[in-house]
């Protein structure tokens, strides 16, 4: 703890070589969106629970979450129990739940379906930049700044692994094991990828220095980098994206949410995992005056489906349920939950929301850009930002 300690009092007193010009939109504040990717697929039933669904019951034989133990925020939904972390915000009504979402033309395949969560494309569309590069197209570049910090796992594509960064137009800069920077206190050994931007700002950048904080954050890799976050975001207040990455501790995705098998070993922990790190996220982004202008979301490459499979887990759907929390959100309901149906335990009920409308609300009403050109045809924007 005391290096941790020291780091964060070095990080806030040393010239920090990280951070971006406030974006280009006339008098826009300095907003940050931290994405917070599920890697593997959550399943979205067992998170957003339909309690009162008989059917539910019937097609999850051993994996449905118990009727009594659910925290029931609906008459008929409630929350995984592993989630009670997030009640707080819930109550305090700045945590949302986006139901429904996904991307229409999803394959549920892991690499063409992570290829549309990091590029917002499907079916015969393609881009070779990820969607907050085409987002951020334009803003001014100021050297030695970085547009893009990720903490963990980014993506798996060898040819240009940058995530929604990709398309190499970023200065993004991506370090896999957070706790090596939280204890070197340097960028350039403990950097996994980076933008050929993003490499050489890490190749001149100076030894960080801390800023204290009383927040107590989890002691696993999704807890470090939510401190690393709330670190980065306590020194640059013009720096717009952050993404960070919820894996199984052993870095194995089907031992977090991408759950074929054994699914009651591991979801709820990653779950828990998962609530624990976002409050401790909320908490600390409290603590250094940022949670008004901190919108958090989490996103995936697709939901599970409705139906058990055979081991015990559930393949890949298409809808699904995720947060999006922060200071100015919109707390609630948003959109209509995916129904239960019967269907073959591959697949599902498609979304009610596209993500892209999700991320045009980002772009539109918490960067105050314009979203034209950055995806393929206009998307509506959610009713999730409160001026």
């Amino acid at each position: 703890m005391s290096s941790r300690r020291d780091f964060l009092r070095t990080l806030a007193a040393a010239p920090v070589a990280l951070s971006l010009p406030a974006l280009a939109a006339a008098n826009a504040s300095n907003r940050l969106l931290v994405m917070v990717f599920l890697y593997g697929g959550n399943d979205g039933y067992n998170t957003w629970v339909p309690y009162t669904d008989s059917l539910y019951y019937k097609l999850r034989p051993t994996i449905a979450v118990p009727k009594d133990a659910v925290l029931k925020l609906t008459p008929t939904h409630g929350l995984h129990p592993s989630l009670a972390a997030l009640m707080p915000s819930w109550e305090a009504k700045d945590l949302a739940l986006v139901q429904g979402l996904g991307y229409p033309g999803g394959t549920q395949q892991h690499y063409r379906d992570i290829d549309s969560a990091f590029t917002a494309c499907d079916g015969n569309e393609y881009s070779a930049d990820g969607w907050v590069t085409r987002a951020l197209a334009g803003s001014p570049r100021r050297d030695g700044k970085a547009d893009a910090v990720a903490f963990d796992l980014l993506d798996i594509r060898l040819a240009d692994p940058m995530g929604p960064f990709r398309g190499n137009k970023l200065a993004a800069l991506q370090v896999y094991r957070t706790a090596q920077l939280l204890q070197t206190r340097e960028i350039q050994p403990t950097l996994h990828e980076g933008t050929s931007r993003g490499q050489e700002i890490a190749a001149h950048a100076k030894k960080l220095p801390p800023v204290a904080l009383r927040t107590r954050f989890p002691d696993d890799p999704f807890g470090d980098a939510v401190r690393a976050t709330v670190e980065m975001a306590a020194i640059d207040k013009a720096l717009p994206v952050i993404h960070i990455t919820l894996n199984g501790l052993d870095d194995d995705k089907h031992h977090s949410v991408d759950c074929h098998w054994e699914q009651l070993k591991y979801h709820g922990d990653a779950l828990k995992r998962l609530s624990a790190g976002l409050a401790a996220l909320r908490e600390g982004l409290k603590e250094i005056g940022r949670w008004d202008d901190t919108l958090v979301a989490t996103y995936d490459e697709f939901g599970r489906s409705p139906m058990e499979n055979e081991d015990k887990g559930t393949h890949h759907g298409l809808a699904t349920t995720h947060f999006v929390m922060g200071g100015r959100v919109s707390g609630g309901l948003h959109g209509e939950a995916p129904p239960v149906v019967r269907v073959f335990n591959v697949g599902g009920p498609q979304p009610a929301i596209d993500t892209r409308r999700l991320w045009t609300t980002v772009i539109e009403k918490w960067w105050e850009r314009p979203a034209e050109g950055v995806f393929a045809r206009r998307h509506k924007t959610l009713d999730l930002i409160r001026a």
